[in-house]
C-alpha cells in the first residue's frame, strides 16, 4: 500500500515564489508614484482651501491659506508637509498677475469670500495647476463664492 500525500512539493513552492518575485519586481518598476502624489496634492489643495473658508466663516475673521510650489500648505498658521515630485503653479484671480506679491496666498473674509490679500477681492477664477510625473490637474477657486472644484485647463 502506498502512502500518497496531497499537496505541493518544496520545489514547486520555491518555483512559484521565484516567479512571483520576478513579476512583482517588474510591476513595481512600472508604477508611477509621482502621478499618485499629484492626485494627492490636488485633494490636499482643495481640502485646505475649503477648510480655510470654513474657518473664516466660523471665526468671522480673515483666514489665509498658502499653497507652496511643492504642495506644502499653510492654513491659518498650521503647516502641512510638502509632497515629493509635485509642482504647483498659479494663475488668475486678478486682471494684472504682476500685482500679486505672494501668488500662492488666498485669504477668506468672515463671509467666506476669497481675496488675494486682505483688501483685494478676486476678480476672476484662480487656477492652481498641479503637475507631477505625466499628470497635470487643475484646482479652480471661483471669485465671489469661493467654490473650489477640479476642472479643465481654463476652469470653465
Amino acid at each position: 500500500m502506498s502512502k500518497r500525500c496531497n499537496g505541493f512539493s518544496l520545489i514547486e513552492l520555491i518555483v512559484i515564489m521565484v516567479i512571483m518575485g520576478i513579476l512583482s519586481a517588474y510591476a513595481s518598476s512600472r508604477i508611477n508614484f509621482t502621478s499618485h502624489s499629484a492626485a494627492g496634492c490636488v485633494e490636499t489643495v482643495k481640502a485646505s482651501i475649503r477648510m480655510a473658508q470654513k474657518l473664516a466663516i466660523a471665526q468671522r475673521s480673515a483666514v489665509t491659506v498658502n499653497v507652496g510650489d511643492a504642495c506644502e500648505v499653510t492654513v491659518g498658521g498650521e503647516n502641512y508637509p510638502a509632497l515629493t515630485g509635485v509642482n504647483v503653479a498659479y494663475s488668475g484671480g486678478v486682471s494684472n498677475p504682476e500685482d500679486l506679491t505672494n501668488p500662492g496666498n488666498v485669504t477668506f473674509n468672515g463671509l467666506g469670500q476669497p481675496f488675494l490679500d486682505t483688501i483685494t477681492p478676486m476678480t476672476s477664477v484662480r487656477i492652481f495647476t498641479v503637475s507631477g510625473g505625466d499628470v497635470v490637474r487643475y484646482v479652480c477657486l471661483e471669485p465671489e463664492t469661493g467654490y473650489v472644484h477640479q476642472g479643465v485647463e481654463n476652469c470653465v
